[in-house]
């Protein structure tokens, strides 16, 4: 397996694991349930990305990398110093717009650092990167 592949599959597994995370920490806290729903959705998809994602690194003999321990302590701080006395769907929705953005930012630069990476790696960052844009345009409407 190309080491551009296994790069850029490994950057799909940690992005859609922090968006999965926050997604499902910020779903327990929204108060509506249609953003509820919304962001279960949400979670449901980045899960269903990952897993392509892991088998695909598995097919190459590889064990997917996602984030480390202190990349996800540091975001766990950060998502409950942000909603610590904001709880709002405008704050919630505001944090996982800039998420999402973040993150498909992310995966376009990842797309450009690999470029000999296969058509099904390179496939399956730009769909992480449409459903990041999505999501955060949905979730614009609670702003």
């Amino acid at each position: 397996m190309k080491q551009d592949t296994i790069d850029l599959l490994n950057a799909v597994t940690k992005n859609t694991e922090m968006a999965k995370h926050t997604a499902n920490d910020l779903a327990k806290m929204a108060q509506s349930p249609v953003m509820r729903r919304m962001l279960d959705g949400q979670v449901q998809a980045y899960e269903d990305l990952q897993n392509r994602a892991r088998a695909m690194l598995a097919v190459g003999g590889e064990e997917p990398k996602g984030q480390n321990v202190m990349a996800k302590m540091s975001a766990k701080l950060e998502l409950k110093r942000k909603t610590m006395t904001d709880r709002s769907e405008q704050n919630l929705a505001q944090m996982m717009v800039k998420g999402n953005a973040m993150g498909a930012r992310n995966m376009e630069k990842a797309v450009k650092k690999s470029p000999h990476a296969n058509v099904g790696a390179i496939a399956l960052a730009n769909r992480v990167r449409s459903v990041e844009t999505q999501f955060a345009q949905d979730m614009k409407r609670f702003l």
